[in-house]
């Protein structure tokens, strides 16, 4: 074979591992942007989801753990993230020449007019995008100063339809009935009640109004005590909750949300995306930081079957046209919780 030869076959397998590569994203975009009926999921939680809700709940005073437990977030990605990035590891699609959220935007299904709250906004980039494509009037809550001034600068191009708050967003108090669309990009596992989170998500939601949350990680196809116990040790460094589909559906659907949809995309599928790869690298090789190298670790002591269709869900709930005043969900007593422990004790033995 002759050197011209070698270069048109290395030409042709990067064009067909490039094709390839955009092809598997634009089905993961298709499969995210079509979430399916949640009506066979969310009836009942799985053991190691009881001791979950029970043993993961973050504190009030929990602070991100990212690295440093001096640091803060901004402060250790600051340096590395120009105002324009994203935080959020995972989103779809990543084809090339595609926009980030895009398919965010097709699910909220936005129309000039609507208004939009976004909860745990980081960098304001998702919000930003999603305003710059139709005329809507977008509210973004972030517990980050350094995130709001980012937000701020990035809004000054919207004409007064973007509105940051900076608070906690377990502390939130708006008006209800007051937005068309609420979305949760990867923070609702920073609520410290859940319950309560939710319910204020389906007060501010006006009649007809949609709600989406999309969050990395769950328990829903845990069978085995080692995998819980060694996904607790990166909670308990991350202080994430990792809440799969099957305990939201469980919740918004006692909350009277329907119809409810949703879509599970396995770790190896969010885990190509050049998204991930990007953070992957940032986290391993330029901030060397404590919580990837305790993700290896537990990427190895798990099982791996676990490990890679653990899932990242996307849930879109929809607050009906009749909806009437949302019924509390009931906290876990003393008794169920100790019941669910003893469960997750036995599991595996």
């Amino acid at each position: 074979m002759n050197i011209v030869s070698t270069l048109l076959l290395a030409v042709v397998i990067i064009i067909a591992l490039f094709v390839a590569y955009n092809a598997l994203h634009y089905v993961l975009f298709l499969l995210v942007t079509r979430p399916k009926d949640a009506s066979e999921i969310g009836h009942e939680l799985n053991p190691f989801e009881q001791a979950q809700l029970i043993e993961w709940t973050p504190k009030p005073d929990d602070f991100l753990k990212h690295d440093d437990e001096t640091r803060t977030y901004d402060d250790v990605f600051g340096t590395y993230r120009d105002e324009q990035a994203n935080y959020s590891t995972c989103i779809f699609p990543r084809l090339a020449f595609s926009r980030p959220y895009e398919a965010e935007y097709v699910l909220l299904n936005l129309r000039d007019g609507m208004r939009v709250l976004d909860l745990g906004c980081g960098s304001g980039a998702a919000a930003y995008y999603l305003a710059s494509r139709c005329n809507i009037e977008i509210v973004c809550v972030t517990n980050s100063p350094v995130q709001a001034d980012i937000c701020r600068r990035k809004f000054a191009k919207l004409g007064g339809r973007g509105q940051v708050i900076v608070t906690d967003f377990d502390s939130l108090d708006l008006p209800s009935e007051s937005f068309d669309a609420i979305y949760s990009l990867e923070s609702i596992g920073y609520t410290k009640d859940m319950d309560a989170w939710l319910e204020r998500c389906w007060r501010m939601l006006k009649p007809g109004g949609s709600l989406l949350i999309q969050t990395p990680g769950a328990l829903d196809h845990c069978r085995r005590k080692e995998d819980y116990h060694s996904v607790t040790v990166f909670f308990d460094n991350w202080r994430y909750n990792f809440v799969g589909a099957n305990v939201l559906v469980y919740k918004l659907r006692r909350l009277g949300f329907g119809p409810i949809r949703y879509r599970r995309l396995p770790f190896w599928a969010w885990g190509l995306t050049w998204n991930f790869l990007q953070h992957l690298v940032l986290w391993k090789y330029r901030l060397k930081m404590r919580t990837f190298v305790e993700l290896e670790r537990i990427i190895w002591r798990s099982s791996k079957v676990f490990i890679f269709t653990n899932p990242y869900s996307t849930v879109l709930a929809t607050k009906l046209e009749t909806a009437s005043c949302p019924q509390r969900v009931v906290a876990s007593s003393d008794a169920q919780s100790s019941e669910a422990l003893s469960h997750v004790a036995e599991a595996g033995d």
